[in-house]
């Protein structure tokens, strides 16, 4: 049985196109928040849901957690922020050391804040560019690095209708990421993993040589995030590393949905024993609050002009001081290895499940970062977006809050807080093969789909 939607939460839904944008949002399904707390949330109609989400990746230690929140009640009661551009605070400074300790790389680093992801990937970019003094970006097919110019115009998942009309900036070159499960190669990467690597390798390999010098940064994220949590070769992350410094060439890692913690270390980039030259932080980096960061080699970070840093509320102190609470947590409780170990956990029940439903065409993660992609064909592999939405509209209405990824919108996304119980996420696990069923059995309308954009 379908929800009925009741008026309020549909005069929310229309008041909402009436004031925002329509490239403002993703909308999935009637979802009106009310409150949070830890893993769950309530909505105005005081139905409770498990965030299996994390909010978009912005929890991952809950919602409200006491420590963050007492953080922030501490600060509110000294002073908000003052604007470390012109004089100094402490909170930022301490914030910036823990991350410089925390990143891979045995090398003088320096830290600057930003507010979101895409303005730590921007400022990343420019940074590069500044300091090779080169055009060209390399980025990869269905790469998101966030919505300010020179992100959106270096992310592969973009449409080319999006980025004309933005008059996209003309100095990315895109390559294949590396994806086991689809690429253009027709490679099986999980059996020939090396081979799909060449590939892609070889790919770059003609850029760097064909333009020498021209090219600034190679542009990376150690798993695609939106793309669809697609998992790359560990073999292709060392020979990248290896081909930007055999060709003078900045890495830049994206680390905006796989850090602080999220694939059971505290950097995804660290399953492959690589440090990049510039790391990038954001969402789950402030536990709630607004706050990102590029953490990077020094000469690297300095070799930008004076003043073009200067964000008026950057190292804002209710964000860092939330930031630090949420990196105390994670450590206190051990919250990277229980990543690790949730997720093992979670993706041996979805392979489980793989076997029961052919509608799953592929079960990947690292950590508490997770696909599944729905297909039509299993053995063709073709992509199945309306089924993956009626399975996520199934899971809200079953008490469940799931997002679907990737270019094709078929890749159901699976990313609960770091310290969600075992209990819940059995239940959790319960709803999604219910859905499943209830999806495959036609229980669910495709009317449900008028409300739901998504990837």
């Amino acid at each position: 049985m379908t929800l009925k939607l009741s008026r309020r939460l549909l005069d929310v839904v229309e008041r909402d196109k009436r004031v925002f944008p329509r490239g403002a949002s993703l909308k999935y399904y009637p979802l009106v928040v009310e409150s949070a707390r830890n893993w769950l949330i309530r909505d105005v109609e005081s139905r409770e849901y498990i965030d299996f989400v994390s909010g978009a990746v912005v929890y991952p230690i809950g919602h409200l957690h006491e420590e963050v929140v007492s953080a922030i009640r501490n600060q509110l009661e000294k002073y908000m922020g003052y604007p470390v551009i012109y004089f100094y605070a402490e909170e930022p400074v301490e914030l910036a050391e823990k991350l410089i300790n925390i990143t891979p790389g045995n090398f003088e680093k320096k830290v600057f804040f930003g507010f979101s992801g895409s303005d730590a990937v921007e400022m990343a970019i420019l940074i590069s560019r500044a300091a090779r003094r080169a055009k060209y970006i390399v980025s990869f097919h269905d790469s998101f690095h966030g919505s300010l110019y020179m992100t959106l115009s270096a992310s592969g998942v973009f449409d080319e209708e999006v980025k004309k009309a933005v008059l996209a900036y003309d100095g990315v070159i895109f390559i294949p990421y590396p994806n086991p499960y689809r690429n253009p190669y027709g490679v099986d990467g999980y059996e020939k993993p090396v081979e799909l690597s060449n590939l892609v390798l070889g790919d770059l390999e003609k850029v760097l040589s064909s333009r020498r010098t021209e090219v600034s940064l190679v542009l990376f994220e150690p798993i695609q995030g939106d793309g669809g949590i697609v998992i790359p070769p560990e073999y292709f992350v060392r020979e990248l590393r290896r081909l930007c410094d055999e060709h003078n060439v900045l890495l830049v890692d994206d680390e905006v949905k796989t850090g602080v913690g999220r694939t059971g270390k505290w950097w995804g980039i660290e399953h492959n024993s690589v440090a990049p030259d510039l790391l990038v932080a954001g969402k789950g980096l402030g536990g709630g609050m607004p706050i990102s960061a590029v953490i990077g080699r020094a000469d690297v970070m300095d070799s930008y002009p004076e003043v073009g840093f200067a964000y008026t509320l950057s190292g804002h102190a209710l964000s860092a001081v939330a930031a630090l609470a949420t990196l105390r947590v994670i450590e206190r409780e051990n919250l990277v290895e229980r990543a690790r170990e949730l997720g093992d956990y979670i993706l041996k029940h979805l392979r489980e499940m793989s076997e029961r439903y052919e509608i799953i065409g592929d079960v990947r993660g690292r950590g508490l970062l997770i696909g599944v992609e729905v297909v039509r064909d299993r053995a063709r592999k073709i992509p199945d977006k309306s089924p993956a939405l009626k399975i996520v509209w199934r899971a809200w209405e079953k008490g469940l809050v799931l997002l679907t990824v990737g270019r094709h919108g078929n890749v159901i996304r699976i990313t609960p807080p770091l310290n969600t119980p075992r209990e819940v996420v059995d239940k959790a696990l319960e709803i999604i093969e219910e859905s499943i069923r209830d999806v495959i059995e036609g229980h669910v309308p495709d009317t449900v789909l008028t409300y739901m954009k998504g990837w």
